[in-house]
């Protein structure tokens, strides 16, 4: 057989090689990083409960305002002043708005945390107030709610009363939400919190009040 002929034979068998797409390497590893278990210090931290925040609780002197409008699940309005204080029980004062989800999201937490606290010997009240501008929007909130849920609470409409208490509790007048004023039950402010409440914060909150 000539040069030439074998020349071509090797062309023609190099023709029939699967040709392998041109991946640039980074798309393989791409593919590796997805379909790769998870190390175990990624689990681990998935796992592990979080850890409490720190310093949750302001303790500036605040005072509570008596006087708000109330609203029940009718939308029924009537002034109501705040209970007395009766030198025991314990006061959780939540500032919430119907359109903040965080809030509507810590609800839940809030009732348990208040249970959990009559069990460790600390009874305590837990008050709403909302500073929706819109009367409608709440009772349609309390509408939504569960059996069992939020079906009314005290009401800070726009104008004086709001000013007056946003003032008196050191709050901003147009104040981030939620916010909770926790007071003992001589009305001395033991723990105020600018943000939502979370599973962690439990520990703080039983020694603000102790």
């Amino acid at each position: 057989m000539g040069r030439l002929s074998l020349v071509t034979l090797v062309m023609l068998a190099s023709c029939n090689d699967p040709v392998k797409p041109d991946t640039g390497g980074r798309s393989e590893q791409v593919a590796a990083s997805t379909s790769a278990a998870p190390s175990v210090t990624a689990t681990a931290s998935h796992a592990a409960v979080a850890a409490p925040r720190g310093p949750l609780c302001d303790t500036a002197p605040r005072t509570l305002p008596k006087n708000a409008d109330f609203v029940d699940a009718a939308g029924e309005v009537s002034a109501r002043a705040m209970p007395a204080w009766d030198g025991r029980r314990a006061r959780w004062v939540s500032f919430f708005a119907s359109w903040c989800g965080p809030c509507k999201e810590e609800m839940p937490r809030i009732r348990s945390f208040s249970s959990k606290l009559e069990q460790d010997g600390i009874p305590i009240d837990v008050t709403y107030v909302s500073i929706d501008d819109d009367l409608r929007q709440l009772k349609a909130f309390f509408d939504a709610q569960p059996a069992g849920g939020l079906k009314s609470s005290y009401w800070l409409k726009d104008g004086a009363v709001r000013t007056s208490w946003m003032a008196s509790l050191k709050m901003k007048s147009d104040p981030p939400l939620p916010e909770h004023a926790i007071f003992d039950g001589k009305g001395k402010l033991r723990c105020f919190v600018a943000g939502a409440v979370e599973d962690a914060d439990y520990g703080q909150i039983v020694a603000a009040l102790r």
